[in-house]
């Protein structure tokens, strides 16, 4: 009997121990949608909740990024919206000449929140209509890419392109 103690208490100890350790782990990536959720509520902080903003994860922005990417010139667009440097030439038709385009790029982090602040560090105006800011409705489309520093060291960030009329 005293054995059977002992090893019972010994499975309480493991699952006990294994019950800890639920939630733990590198897990996934944040998807698209987490972090146009994330996007809305950090710009809906921003505007102390005088607008209700909400971002739209748009699959037909992320097939277009997917395509731009393929474009030798990408990743210079990329360093510039990262470094806050002026911007290349974006490739003609890449993005909607009829509405307002912002590019974000940001470091890469697994957590949506994380993620969506660190977006919003970097990010510059590429095109729009006579409206300077992005309206309450945006849509947005990411990828997950890299670009070589001046070290020589590879960053790996989201880009993202933001859509609005």
């Amino acid at each position: 009997m005293n054995a059977m103690k002992k090893i019972l208490a010994f499975a309480l100890a493991g699952v006990m121990a294994l019950a800890l350790l639920t939630g733990c782990g590198t897990g996934g990536s944040a998807s698209h949608k987490s972090i146009a959720k994330a996007m809305a509520d950090y710009d809906n902080g921003l505007w102390n909740n005088t607008t209700s903003i909400t971002c739209i994860s748009s699959a037909e922005l992320d097939a277009l990024l997917q395509t731009w990417a393929a474009d030798p010139g990408f990743e210079a667009v990329v360093k510039a919206v990262y470094t806050d440097d002026a911007l290349p030439t974006i490739p003609s038709g890449s993005v909607p000449s009829d509405k307002v385009v912002y590019l974000y790029c940001g470091k890469y982090d697994k957590d949506a929140g994380k993620q969506a602040i660190n977006l919003n560090a970097h990010s510059a105006r590429i095109s729009g209509t006579s409206a300077l800011s992005l309206a309450a409705v945006r849509q947005i489309g990411l990828i997950t890419t890299s670009f070589t520093d001046t070290n020589g060291k590879e960053v790996k960030v989201r880009f993202a392109v933001v859509v609005s009329d």
